[in-house]
């Protein structure tokens, strides 16, 4: 169990919903996530885990409607295993597994297959688990990738495991669950708002102090490294996904991850990352000059974001859908853009574009930066999280720009998990002026290794 802030009866309380949604004399099972290859540590998928808090691999969670109980199928764990690799929750450990997570019964993950004779009805996620640094996105692209290669195709663990149901048991009807497991993914608990208010402020933290380390000459993934270095010594197993430090023209490809090139003078910096913090994501981005003062041109451009943004975070609120509060944000900024005297045509064509794009309220936020469920076209409700990013496109100069925080909607508006990190321009020329992590050795204590 990683996560102790959670008492069973939370977890008890989340699988008696499930229960409650499932049809009568049915059944649901969720996989948890396999064993790692290699030396990779270990992450638990994460349905299971809003599910039951329990870490260990190749495990299952059983729903049965016949007797309103749940039951965990968990692996044996040897003493030799354990004296190597330390306990997991296991069949040997059925006694705590139980007090922690509050299901009904703990067995071995061989007798799972006795459970699921004779029944009508299975349901089961008709998706991959996302894991470490994975989403729903990126399972449906890697799948994508796998079909269209002549030589490979293969199916994921959690496609193989219907597969393999529709073969064992094929009286019974198999139903997906993710409907159910979206509808209560995205409104989050008390519970789930603590932990990501904390992944907020720590992710603002980490950008904070990469920006203090900017400097000309710095390549990209040294700054990547300072987020990791702040992530990892505050509690979280590492990143939620793979660090955007792009600088100058890697800007253009809003998700660039190489993070390989060096910062110049006149470029402008996109930071985007944020920390696994207890299995709980965020979502930033800022964009700052690389020499500590923004030109004429970036001032105008991104400072025309940072006002979009700052009218998304006064009319979000309740009872509206995403569709209704970006035509009022457009009507508000529309004024803006008529006023202003633009340095170039383009960028007033790009401010344009801007009103129009439908997507400023990007994807929901929570055990993955991009999360399971749907928010889009119904009146928003107290506790969806969700990443606000209103971004910007010149396709004829190849320039783009976007800020972004993650909010929880609340009672009368949003609350900004990631507030901390400046948000107007001459906030981070100041933040600019001080020196980061990467200026707290002399240049030559770690020379640099080559890259090749």
């Amino acid at each position: 169990m990683y996560n102790p802030i959670l008492a069973a009866d939370g977890y008890r309380e989340r699988r008696r919903r499930v229960l409650e949604q499932m049809g009568a004399n049915s059944v649901a099972v969720v996989a948890g996530a396999p064993e790692e290859n290699g030396l990779k540590l270990f992450r638990q998928a994460n349905d299971f885990y809003y599910l039951t808090g329990v870490e260990s691999p190749q495990s299952y969670l059983l729903f049965d409607t016949r007797n309103n109980t749940t039951t965990l199928f968990l692996p044996h764990q040897s003493e030799a295993e354990r004296d190597s690799n330390g306990e997991i929750p296991s069949v040997e450990t059925a006694d705590q597994v139980i007090a922690d997570s509050g299901v009904d019964e703990v067995l071995g993950v061989e007798k799972l297959a006795s459970r699921l004779e004779r029944v009508p009805r299975i349901y089961t996620p008709f998706r991959e688990g996302a894991t470490s640094m994975t989403s729903w996105d990126t399972h449906i692209a890697g799948r994508i990738g796998r079909f269209s290669d002549p030589w490979d195709g293969t199916l994921d663990r959690y496609a193989h495991f219907i597969e393999l149901l529709r073969k064992r048991y094929p009286i019974a009807d198999i139903v997906d669950l993710a409907p159910i497991l979206n509808d209560m993914r995205i409104v989050k608990d008390a519970h789930e708002i603590d932990l990501l208010r904390r992944s907020g402020k720590l992710t603002a933290r980490a950008l904070i102090e990469a920006i203090r380390s900017t400097r000309e000459g710095v390549y990209e993934y040294q700054l990547a490294a300072v987020l990791d270095y702040v992530y990892m010594s505050h509690g979280a197993r590492g990143r939620a996904y793979n660090a955007i430090m792009a600088s100058g023209a890697n800007a253009w490809h809003g998700h660039y991850a190489a993070n390989s090139s060096v910062l110049k003078n006149g470029d402008l910096m996109l930071g985007d990352c944020a920390p696994d913090y207890r299995y709980y994501a965020s979502d930033i981005t800022r964009m700052w000059p690389v020499n500590g003062t923004y030109t004429d041109e970036q001032r105008q451009l991104y400072g025309f974001m940072v006002d979009f943004h700052k009218a998304y975070l006064e009319e979000i609120r309740p009872g509206l859908t995403d569709e209704e509060i970006r035509l009022t944000v457009a009507a508000r900024m529309k004024k803006v853009v008529s006023a202003t005297k633009w340095i170039r045509p383009s960028f007033e064509r790009a401010a344009q574009w801007s009103l129009a794009f439908p997507y400023h309220m990007s994807h929901p936020v929570g055990l993955a930066c991009h999360d399971d469920g749907h928010y889009r076209g119904k009146p928003l409700v107290p506790g969806v999280v969700l990443a606000l990013d209103p971004q910007i496109r010149l396709p004829e100069e190849k320039m783009y720009l976007r800020v972004e925080d993650t909010i929880v909607v609340t009672e009368d508006g949003v609350e900004n998990f990631t507030e901390d990190a400046p948000l107007e321009l001459d906030e981070i020329e100041v933040l600019m002026k001080e020196d980061g992590l990467l200026q707290a050795f002399p240049a030559d204590a770690f020379p640099l290794i080559p890259l090749c």
